[in-house]
This record gives C-alpha cells, sequence and structure tokens, in this order.
C-alpha cells in the first residue's frame, strides 16, 4: 500500500537579483517531519491564483503550513501599513484559501510558526508585527547561535484545560523553543487556545468544531522531532489523524 501523501507549503523567494532567482522553497525539517513518520511530501508552490486546489486536496490526506524568514502582509489582516520587507504575497495568496479548502474538507491541517498565524490570519484574527515591543511580553526571537541552541526549549506552555494539546499531553504545561517575531495578537472567531506562554502570548490554537486534527503551534516541534517526546508525541497526533484520513478514503475509492 502507497504511503500517505501530505502536501507542505512552499515559499517563494528571489535568492540573486536577476529573473531567473526566483525559487520555491522549505526546510528540510519540514520534509522530515513527514517522511520520518511514513509519509511522503507533496510540495505546493507559491503559485498563488494559479494553485489548483482541487488537485491538491484530490490526492493528499494532511497538509502542513511550516515556519519561514518571511512574514503576512499585514494588509491580510486589515492593517494598512506597509510591511516590514520580509513579506511574501505569493505564499499568501496561496496558502489562505487552500487552508481553507482543506478545513472544509476534513484533511488533517498542521500550522507551525508562520502557520498559526496564517491560520489566526484566516479566521480573522490579527497579528502583532513585533511581539518584543508590545508591553509585558518576552523577547520571542530566536538567539544568534547554533540550531541546537536556537531551537532549545527555552520557555514553558500552559495548556488550556480540556483541549486537545492538554488531552494529549495529560499535563498542563509544556517547555518549548521559541523562535519567532511576529504573533497573535486578536484570536480569530472560531478558534480555541490551546496554549499560552508566561508573558501571556497566545502560542497553540484549533479550529473549533473541526472535521479533522486542525492545530497550529507557535513553536518548532518539527525539529528533530524524534528526539524530543513532548514533539514525537505530538507530531505522531498529527500522522494519526493523517492515516486515519488515508484510511477512509481508500475505503471511499474501494467502495465506488
Amino acid at each position: 500500500m502507497s504511503k500517505p501523501l501530505i502536501a507542505l507549503s512552499l515559499c517563494r523567494w528571489q535568492l540573486k537579483d536577476r529573473d531567473e532567482g526566483w525559487y520555491h522553497l522549505v526546510g528540510e525539517k519540514y520534509v522530515r517531519a513527514i517522511t520520518n513518520y511514513g509519509a511522503f511530501p507533496f510540495t505546493v508552490p507559491a503559485l498563488a491564483g494559479d494553485l489548483d486546489i482541487d488537485t491538491v486536496l484530490e490526492n493528499v490526506s494532511g497538509v502542513i503550513f511550516g515556519g519561514s524568514i518571511s512574514n503576512i502582509h499585514p494588509s491580510f489582516y486589515g492593517d494598512d501599513s506597509e510591511g516590514a520587507g520580509l513579506e511574501d504575497r505569493d505564499r499568501d495568496a496561496t496558502v489562505f484559501p487552500l487552508m481553507a479548502a482543506a478545513i472544509a474538507r476534513g484533511i488533517p491541517v498542521l500550522g507551525i510558526c508562520r502557520g498559526i498565524q496564517e491560520m489566526n490570519v484566516l479566521f480573522g484574527g490579527t497579528l502583532h508585527r513585533h511581539v518584543h515591543e508590545v508591553g509585558g511580553r518576552l523577547d520571542h526571537r530566536e538567539v544568534d547561535a547554533e540550531d541546537d541552541v536556537c531551537y532549545a526549549p527555552i520557555h514553558n506552555v500552559t495548556l488550556t484545560e480540556g483541549g486537545i494539546l492538554h488531552r494529549l499531553h495529560g499535563v498542563t504545561q509544556l517547555r518549548v523553543n521559541s523562535l519567532h517575531g511576529q504573533g497573535i495578537d486578536r484570536l480569530g472567531e472560531g478558534l480555541q487556545v490551546e496554549a499560552v506562554a508566561e508573558d501571556g502570548q497566545i502560542e497553540a490554537i484549533s479550529v473549533k468544531g473541526a472535521k479533522s486534527f486542525a492545530v497550529g503551534v507557535q513553536w518548532h516541534p518539527e525539529y528533530h522531532s524524534k528526539e524530543n517526546p513532548d514533539y514525537d508525541l505530538f507530531i505522531s497526533a498529527f500522522h494519526k489523524a493523517v492515516q486515519d484520513y488515508d484510511h477512509s478514503r481508500y475505503e471511499w475509492r474501494a467502495s465506488a
């Protein structure tokens, strides 16, 4: 039996200052968060209006919206100010309709870092442009060090009692890494807070009433997930939902 396919959103960046310097990219750690769990990535270029959503979603059993050095352009959440120069409008225009369609179809969705912010904006929420400039907030940005230091657990999050993460982990607190400059401000309608940092910053959310797994986290559980029991448990829960959806697709096709 073939492996489940998981769609993985790509970013669009011009690495060199010439026309042929455009690339569609994704970090390897997101690929490994798929292949290390018995699935296979179905990469989705940042095609904006040229994206064929049906072709993607009719072939996959899950979707991961991963992190990026880019930020969501503020116009997508009603902010008329200029962006910070690290925007990727092609990814924005690709991700929002794809995420909405996947959730509507009951396809498991996992948002990580930029992905949780995309989920919040999709549901009408807003973002802090610079979390570290908000009164009472910690500096959640990464430290200038090697990856093993940058991605090391650095602060606690408190899980919402009775929420998806609380039921999954069986504890009220986790220690997680932190590598983000932006973060959730106003929570989108129809979303449930799943975890909050020590400073009150929302760090995890889920979609209320979703037909399947639809969770976003601000930290990076994909980084060496097999070496961190908490991250491994979380990523495994997403893959369990992927497998369940994949089996339901197979059974439907077999009976058709």
